[in-house]
């Protein structure tokens, strides 16, 4: 089915050399610094596509997830500081499908979502020790090479995983166990191999699904989110759609716009909220790669990068040409942007069939820098993989990772290929985590900012050892994002970190419990990560003491009338003391069915009055214990209690108070009354 493709390299290698001429020629540039290779990763065959980049393991440093193709068919995470092994799985054939990383199952954790192709499955795996989640079948012959993106797309606030496959199909998985919330054929005489974007075309509140179709009727459809029903088709483009588009407000009306890529040799903008043309370029040659959008020269316009087959070019909001640069091969997975050089303009850094990475200014497509890989590996080192930029081994900078090798179907057993890392620049910003940018699949660039600096977690200065304290921070996004927290409970020590909480909106606080084991004094702090993944600066901490636990109060010492007459109300006293001073409050129990729930707090030793009435005659038991400012508790204490008599004749009360102040006088008139 691909004899297509094989004929367009055909014509492109016949014309290349005239379509060439009509570009603008570019230049080393003489500030350029050369990058180095950090490390590399060697493999039994390349990988299409992309990676992706997060810190999946919770140990504050990022690492880095992609796929192989035939002859090693693993899935890999590799710590991106030093390239080592944190987990592999084997699906038994080829990956040619860009992960995604994300907590699709709200617990806390992230998890990598990622289609195993020849084996038409996605399987979702815990980021930190790689065991299967989940997995989703989606048909013998439904082979998947489009990278999932991940939303919440029926709105029933838990993410979906999107995605398409061979025969026409669109799956929406719900993320939490993989099952089926929707799937729809677009005909099966065409392919779904583009990459979903996710967004909402018609300002309902609501994210909307867009796919493009490689073969069958070459349509771009617009989804909805909630069910896959059709809200709209476009017939503009007239051949075949590899990879998805990219969206942004690109011509300014307040509305976000498709751009993408044909094998028509056009790239097409159109309006999302009905799929109507804006504007279209013609291209020398097939547009296969994904496009790319930012502000590339400072413009306060934004910007499209394609490629045309070996020339990427960028074009204007308006669609015309502002600068091109052609390579030596193939740049079938388009291009990362990122303000690699920290000169405050954006650069574009992409991987060509001629086994060289290069980095250009996006003001004016000038080379940065170039790394020929090939000659570095020292064998046939194709790259048909989009590099993701981040700062891997924390120093503050950005860096590369790319994939490249050589791959066939048949005999793979010629396959080999290499991962590599290299310092990329003096940059500092958020970088390009994954492949299309970001989880809806945008390809935009909009300078997504890391949320600013958590508020100092508020909670208790003081626990004892196991009692649970409540500890709450909030932080807000410059972007508006949503963002997520996890706590740092032994930030000065060995480091004990939380599981990150849910998404929630910019500002809103969140809370969260935990103790200690141990006495010590610890230093809590917290972190935000925005839905992007991009990740803020540390809070200032909060400092807490853990101690042992002291004597619990003593059981409180009732006193009181331990006779009476039912109906009157008599006074009782409560004093409980604690070695540690701690306030105290008391639970009274009258014996009665009636209580006085923890009232306080008093100063341990201080007397406290309570007044109860007893209703009918009758023997009561009153019970009460103390409880300390931690919620230690005493022993229970009790007074047993007469009500003989009711309150019918109002002389008693008198009679009680004088028996009770001279006990051992008038003992007739005491029998004759009861006492």
């Amino acid at each position: 089915m691909f004899w297509k493709i094989w004929i367009s390299v055909l014509i492109v290698v016949l014309c290349i050399g005239s379509a060439v001429q009509g570009f603008v020629a570019t230049k080393q540039s003489s500030n350029s610094k050369a990058p180095q290779i950090l490390w590399w990763y060697d493999l039994q065959a390349p990988s299409f596509g992309s990676a992706a980049a997060s810190d999946i393991d919770n140990d504050d440093k990022l690492e880095i997830v992609f796929g192989t193709y035939f002859n090693d068919e693993n899935i890999y995470a590799l710590n991106a500081e030093d390239g080592s092994l944190l987990w592999s799985y084997n699906t038994g054939g080829c990956n040619d499908a860009s992960p995604v990383i994300a907590d699709v199952d709200l617990d806390g954790n992230l998890e990598v979502v990622i289609p195993a192709s020849s084996p038409s499955t996605v399987f979702c795996f815990d980021g930190m020790t790689g065991s299967v989640k989940w997995s989703r079948f989606t048909g013998t012959a439904n082979c998947i090479d489009s990278p999932p993106a991940v939303a919440d797309v029926d709105n029933d606030n838990k993410p979906e995983v999107v995605f398409g496959t061979f025969h026409g199909y669109v799956f929406c998985l719900n993320g939490e166990d993989g099952s089926i919330c929707w799937q729809i054929n677009l005909g099966t005489n065409s392919y779904i191999q583009s990459c979903p974007n996710i967004l909402d075309i018609n300002g309902d509140q609501k994210l909307d699904v867009v796919v493009a179709q490689w073969n069958g009727d070459h349509r771009i459809y617009a989804l909805n989110g909630e069910n896959g029903s059709t809200k709209w088709y476009s017939n503009q483009p007239s051949d075949w759609m590899y990879h998805g588009g990219s969206f942004a407000d690109i011509d300014e009306d307040g509305k976000a716009e498709i751009a993408i890529g044909c094998y028509d040799n056009h790239v097409y903008v159109m309006n999302s909220e009905d799929g109507s043309p804006v504007w279209n370029y013609l291209a020398p040659f097939y547009v296969g790669a994904p496009t790319s959008i930012a502000d590339l020269n400072n413009d306060d316009h934004l910007e499209i990068v394609f490629v045309s087959y070996n020339i990427l070019g960028v074009l204007s909001y308006t669609g015309s040409l502002l600068w091109s640069y052609s390579a030596s091969g193939n740049i079938f997975r388009g291009a990362a942007i990122a303000d690699i050089n920290g000169d405050d303009t954006l650069d574009v850094a992409f991987g060509a069939e001629d086994g060289k990475v290069r980095v250009l200014s996006g003001d004016t497509g000038q080379v940065i820098w170039t790394y020929d890989l090939q000659a570095h590996y020292g064998m046939v080192f194709n790259i048909d993989h989009a590099p993701i930029i981040a700062d891997f081994d924390n120093d503050g900078k950005l860096d590369l990772f790319i994939v490249g090798g050589y791959g066939i179907s048949s005999p793979e057993t010629n396959n080999h290929g290499r991962a590599y890392v290299l310092s990329a620049g003096d940059g500092g910003n958020p970088g390009w985590p994954m492949f299309r940018h970001d989880l809806r699949h945008s390809a935009y660039y909009g300078e997504n900012q890391i949320p600013n600096t958590p508020a100092t977690p508020s909670g208790p200065s003081w626990l004892y050892i196991g009692q649970s304290g409540i500890f709450s921070t909030s932080a807000t996004d410059p972007d508006g994002d949503q963002v997520q927290y996890r706590f740092d409970w032994d930030a000065a020590g060995a480091h004990d970190y939380s599981n990150w909480t849910s998404l929630v909106s910019s500002g809103e606080s969140v809370n969260i419990s935990h103790f200690w084991n141990s006495p010590s004094t610890y230093a809590v702090k917290t972190q935000a990560r925005d839905e992007h993944g991009a990740m803020s600066n540390w809070s200032d901490p909060l400092t807490i003491t853990i101690v042992q636990y002291g004597p619990p109060p003593s059981p409180p010492s009732i006193d009181g009338p331990t006779q009476g007459k039912a109906g009157v109300a008599y006074p009782y006293t409560f004093v409980s003391f604690n070695p540690e001073s701690n306030d105290v409050y008391y639970w009274i129990e009258w014996g009665d069915g009636a209580q006085t729930e923890w009232i306080g707090p008093y100063p341990a030793g201080q007397i406290v009055t309570v007044n109860h009435t007893f209703t009918q005659k009758g023997t009561y038991t009153i019970k009460a214990k103390a409880k300390d400012i931690h919620g230690v508790e005493s022993d229970w204490a009790t007074l047993e209690v007469s009500m003989p008599k009711n309150s019918a004749f109002s002389f008693n009360f008198f009679f009680q108070q004088l028996f009770e102040r001279f006990p051992h006088m008038f003992p007739i008139l005491r029998h004759l009354l009861g006492y």
